[in-house]
């Protein structure tokens, strides 16, 4: 009899380990995730019998790509002006026989301070003709239709490289804005304080899925990186890669400028993420490990801003 209940002992602890293999034990999932608003954060599922994992963050699809054998790893990025609230990251891993594990991963987005400016400028600023308006709405479709359909295959190695080596304006990523009295969009992207002519390289290898002339951003390249990540280069100059291209971390993609809507020459380098428009510092210092402290020069943001 003793015999007999060790052996159904046996069977039951066998069941339950089975049981809580079927939940999810033998890999290991992300931790609880912060997100400050426009920030990153890079997350990591490994198992030894996992073949693929996907990833469902809000609508957003959320593409995780093998680091090795077992090792899957992605990205996730709050927007700009993300409200702070408390969800969910789903996961499912797939193992090798065909085994679906899932696991939802809490994601906490934090509200940022970031600086603001007030300035006024000619009533003119804002008054749009019937043709500019046209030219506006081009562009809003142009980029609304790259970003809608982004590549799944990462194409980006780490480390992420700084397009120019000039400082950062004091138009930083996110400043909020008041001109004559009424608030703006936060800025989406890092104003560089590169002068007219700089060489502009790629920061990581991908695909140029827009090169054109705009309204608002002048001369203007989107590259996708995949994984559902793109980065932008705004107020060129010069364009010196066409459409369809497969760009390598360091080409060349054309010249810094002062076309568009602005001022003064520079470089707006910005980086959207699972349609989340993220400080493109972050890819310097979340995805490389290479930190890179933010300096500011003397160029007033009104100065240079659209």
């Amino acid at each position: 009899m003793r015999r007999l209940v060790l052996l159904a002992s046996l069977t039951v602890a066998l069941v339950a380990c089975a049981a809580s293999m079927a939940a999810g034990d033998g890999i290991l999932w992300p931790e609880p995730i912060d997100l400050l608003q426009g920030e990153l954060s890079e997350f990591r599922v490994t198992g030894a019998d996992v073949a693929a994992v996907e990833g469902v963050w809000g609508k957003e699809k959320i593409y995780l790509h093998a680091d090795g054998p077992g090792q899957f790893s992605g990205i996730l990025g709050a927007d700009v002006d993300a409200k702070p609230v408390l969800s969910k990251l789903r996961l499912i891993a797939k193992t090798f026989t065909g085994v679906e594990l899932r696991k939802m991963v809490s994601v906490k987005v934090k509200p940022k301070s970031f600086a603001q400016e007030s300035f006024n400028v000619a009533p003119t600023f804002d008054r749009m003709t019937p043709e500019t308006l046209e030219e506006i709405r081009r562009e809003q479709a142009a980029f609304a239709r790259v970003f809608a359909a982004p590549a799944a295959d990462r194409w980006w190695q780490a480390p992420f490289v700084r397009p120019v080596p000039h400082e950062a304006s004091a138009s930083s990523f996110g400043r909020r804005r008041i001109i004559n009295g009424t608030p703006r969009a936060p800025h989406s992207g890092m104003d560089l304080s590169a002068p007219a002519g700089t060489e502009v390289a790629a920061t990581n290898h991908g695909k140029v899925v827009l090169a054109g002339k705009f309204f608002f951003a002048g001369g203007s390249v989107v590259l996708d990186h995949g994984g559902s990540l793109f980065t932008m280069y705004l107020h060129l100059s010069e364009i010196r890669v066409g459409e369809g291209a497969m760009v390598r971390k360091g080409d060349v993609l054309g010249l810094s400028g002062a076309t568009g809507r602005v001022t003064g020459a520079h470089l707006h380098w910005g980086a959207r993420l699972a349609n989340a428009r993220v400080d493109p510092l972050q890819l310097l210092n979340k995805i490389s490990g290479n930190p890179q402290p933010l300096r500011r020069n003397e160029i007033r943001a009104s100065e240079m801003e659209k």
